[in-house]
């Protein structure tokens, strides 16, 4: 059974996942949760993968498909702790040169605060900021 829990950081939305993310686990979910979070005006989405041991094409399709919703909103949507498996997934998919994915929920978190509000994988031209660096 899969499980999703929220949790805030700053003004990012961690969307941990817990379980196999396989056909009839959590993809209605996994919407529900995005959408919650969009309207409630958080538009920074971490889908924290850590704890799913294995995903599918029903996983994978939601996955695609909660990436679009957020940036039709503004929004940018990345990865965190993809295990080997589920690496391997997404790695044959490509997905992974679309979505950008990160080892630790603190890289993830400090990649926001560098990037501005972009598409894809795609830095703005002033997207580093060098008072950030510490």
């Amino acid at each position: 059974m899969m499980t999703i829990r929220i949790h805030y950081a700053g003004t990012v939305a961690s969307l941990d996942m817990e379980g196999k993310f396989i056909k009839g686990q959590g993809g209605f979910q996994l919407q529900m949760l995005v959408d919650k979070v969009l309207t409630a005006g958080t538009s920074k989405i971490l889908l924290n993968l850590t704890k799913v041991p294995i995903i599918d094409s029903m996983g994978i399709g939601e996955i695609v498909r909660a990436y679009k919703k957020v940036l039709d909103a503004g929004g940018m949507l990345k990865l965190v702790g993809v295990t080997d498996r589920v690496y391997g997934a997404l790695q044959v998919t490509q997905l992974l040169n679309t979505i950008e994915s990160y080892d630790t929920e603190e890289d993830a978190l400090e990649s926001f605060s560098k990037s501005k509000k972009t598409r894809g994988r795609k830095k703005a031209e002033d997207g580093q900021k060098d008072e950030e660096e510490e």
